[in-house]
């Protein structure tokens, strides 16, 4: 199931891979990948609901093309917190319709996965069976719940053509929390028309309009999208997500500054926690989108992926998004200029590497990806932007994402000023 073929994966024209990726490295990531499927739960700190993320630093490793050495170290390193993977439930407690949200049924899903996928019905074929239970079974909220996780799962297993990982991820929707259905279930997406707006046009709107005012606020407790959607934000974030014009290019571009133009002048960068996850997400919506047949489909699943990024930027505080500051005006920090480099962007993937957290490395791939495909005349520019996210993540040990929301101005109270070098 987790037999990863290169020529499967290097063929695909909708995927962004390094030249260097070897042979051995790959056979060592599929070995890795099915240990992890084969010895461990979806949550590494279930009461919490926080992901194993094994799979997904292996492949954007992989991707960037990690040795198997490094390959090893990564699987080494999450395996010392991951929680073991539950027995299998009795057959007769177990119902696929009925027991949804519930992770303790976790491996009967992924049971019921492995054999929904080489049923006559599906005949091995993935990407039949993630449209179909997306969109005719109403998975659609599932998979965009758990802060993108079953989205991003599923990405990998389209990029990376592996079955084992489209069965992970479909399990992980069925069992996962913090959901969104009520966001993208009331959404019209059957409507034949379309909005006129672009995405930062909807997001300045929704910026000025105080009926968000009480209804989530900085003291919330995180990841505060339960308590938003409590409060009855749901009906305004449809009603805002209506107003899009569906575009791909708008789509990755927007799920990208959300989170890197709520840096602020006059202070150090810093990035949003779940806001970086509508960045890391948006690298696989042109990869799902291209792998859905019904063209309806495709666009169901880029209204919905809109809505839920905007609940999120709801949800962290609806920061204003400095785009001209981040790139004409912010100063990338010497150590991640690499003016001596060939190619910067060769020696910052070397470096992110190195950074023990995965959502660094996930974060810069989405950045190189959204470079090579991004058709806008007006292209945003990628590397430096890239460069930004060093500079706020390194070193590693005295850095890390922002959990409070980075919009409120309470957070950047606690930010230090820059030191003015005039």
């Amino acid at each position: 199931m987790f037999a990863l073929s290169c020529n499967e994966f290097r063929m695909k024209n909708d995927v962004c891979l390094l030249p260097g990726i070897q042979s051995e490295a790959v056979r060592t990531c599929s070995d890795l990948l099915e240990k992890n499927h084969e010895a461990h739960h979806l949550f590494f700190y279930i009461p919490g609901g926080y992901h194993n993320h094994t799979a997904h630093h292996l492949l954007a490793a992989l991707g960037f093309g990690a040795s198997s050495q490094t390959l090893k170290h990564i699987f080494e390193q999450h395996t010392k917190i991951q929680q073991p993977l539950a027995a299998l439930n009795q057959k007769e407690n177990f119902d696929p319709e009925k027991c949804l949200g519930d992770d303790k049924y976790y491996h009967d899903y992924l049971e019921f996965f492995k054999n929904e996928l080489i049923s006559e019905k599906y005949q091995g074929k993935m990407e039949a069976l993630i449209e179909d239970y997306t969109f005719n079974k109403g998975y659609l909220g599932l998979i965009l719940a758990g802060a993108y996780h079953p989205f991003i799962h599923l990405g990998y297993a389209l990029e990376f053509q592996s079955k084992g990982m489209a069965i992970e991820g479909l399990a992980m929707a069925a069992v996962d929390r913090i959901n969104v259905k009520d966001v993208v279930d009331h959404i019209n997406l059957n409507s034949s028309g379309d909005g006129d707006k672009t995405a930062l046009e909807i997001i300045e709107l929704i910026r000025n309009d105080h009926r968000f005012d009480d209804m989530i606020v900085y003291t919330d407790a995180r990841p505060k999208t339960p308590i938003l959607l409590q409060r009855g934000g749901g009906p305004l974030i449809e009603e805002y997500a209506r107003m899009w014009k569906p575009d791909l290019n708008d789509a990755r571009r927007t799920s990208i500054l959300v989170n890197v133009a709520a840096i602020r002048p006059n202070k150090p960068p810093r990035l949003d926690f779940f806001l970086m996850h509508a960045t890391t997400s948006g690298l696989f919506l042109d990869i799902i989108v291209h792998s859905l047949q019904s063209k309806q489909n495709q666009l169901k699943l880029m209204k919905a992926k809109f809505a839920t990024d905007l609940l999120y930027y709801v949800a962290r505080g609806r920061p204003k998004l400095n785009v001209d500051y981040l790139c004409n005006e912010y100063q990338v920090s010497n150590e991640h200029l690499y003016s001596d480099a060939i190619n910067p962007w060769l020696a910052l993937i070397e470096k992110c590497l190195t950074h023990p957290d995965e959502h660094v490395l996930k974060t810069i791939r989405a950045l190189m990806y959204a470079e090579k495909f991004d058709t806008a005349q007006d292209a945003l520019p990628y590397l430096k932007i890239a460069q930004m996210v060093m500079d706020a993540l390194f070193p590693a040990e005295s850095t890390g994402w922002v959990q409070e929301g980075i919009g409120w101005d309470e957070y950047w109270c606690t930010v230090e000023d820059l030191i003015s070098s005039s």
